[in-house]
């Protein structure tokens, strides 16, 4: 169930709702950001709407310090009413936490589908690292489940040549998914082929089993499906070897997850 971005506030110095109009150069954009893909020819219809209707919902603010706010939600809206050439723009100032501006910085771009996967990513990344978040508890705060949020981190893993690659659509992400558990050398050397010779998905995993097939070490090749498995299932796994053999342990933290991962294999 998703949560209302009031109820992600855990301070108790929060103002009231009410939108006051702030002029636009006091606006800073916000590091914790999570989006990074700005398409122009939408930028440049959202401005002729906004010329034409104003701004429908107020952008979320925290006040630094006199005349001076750092955005916390509505980068679009920002970034179009400059190029409508507004001066003043309706603004909600809320005071909270670092962490909870980037939360509701990523939860409003989740909730309105504005966010491609690799943004979306990098942003629980951000949360993860900065604020030692745990893939559970982001789920809790932005409305997603564990498996997703860890499904979705996976992703990070992906070199920033290969993450350049894909934000200006020279690759699927269906082509380097394949890719995640490689070291990023290796990930960028696929890259090149599958640019060069645009190589299906199915044949850059091929090319993956390939490599990892290559007589690696017991350790490497217990890395390697504990990795798969749960890149697969989103679910933490533990696979363990003894003589040759391999016993692989997975854990399910409900029975939709458990479910989710019958019907895959189904």
């Amino acid at each position: 169930m998703k949560r209302s971005l009031s109820s992600l506030i855990t301070d108790t110095n929060v103002r009231e709702f009410k939108a006051t109009e702030i002029e636009i150069g006091f606006i800073h954009e916000s590091s914790s950001q999570a989006r990074t893909d700005f398409n122009d020819s939408k930028l440049s219809e959202l401005a002729d709407s906004i010329r034409k209707n104003g701004i429908l919902q107020p952008l979320i603010v925290q006040e630094i310090s006199t005349n001076k706010y750092e955005l916390i939600a509505g980068e679009r809206r920002l970034r179009a009413s400059k190029i409508a050439n507004l001066k003043k723009i309706p603004c909600l100032i809320k005071d909270v936490s670092t962490r909870d501006a980037a939360v509701i910085g990523l939860v409003e771009n989740i909730q309105r589908a504005q966010l491609n996967a690799m943004d979306e990513s990098l942003g629980f990344k951000q949360l993860s690292e900065t604020h030692k978040l745990d893939p559970k508890e982001i789920g809790l705060l932005v409305g997603k489940s564990r498996s997703y949020v860890s499904n979705s981190l996976r992703l990070s893993k992906l070199s920033d040549k290969v993450i350049n690659s894909l934000k200006i659509n020279d690759v699927s992400m269906g082509q380097v998914r394949p890719l995640i558990n490689l070291p990023h050398e290796i990930q960028e050397n696929i890259l090149e082929e599958i640019k060069l010779l645009n190589l299906s998905s199915r044949q850059v995993e091929n090319k993956v089993r390939e490599i990892n097939s290559s007589e690696p070490s017991s350790e490497e090749t217990t890395l390697f499906y504990k990795n798969y498995f749960e890149d697969k299932t989103g679910s933490k796994a533990e696979v363990q070897t003894k003589k040759g053999k391999y016993k692989v342990i997975l854990n399910f933290n409900s029975t939709e997850s458990l479910k989710n991962f019958v019907e895959k294999i189904d």
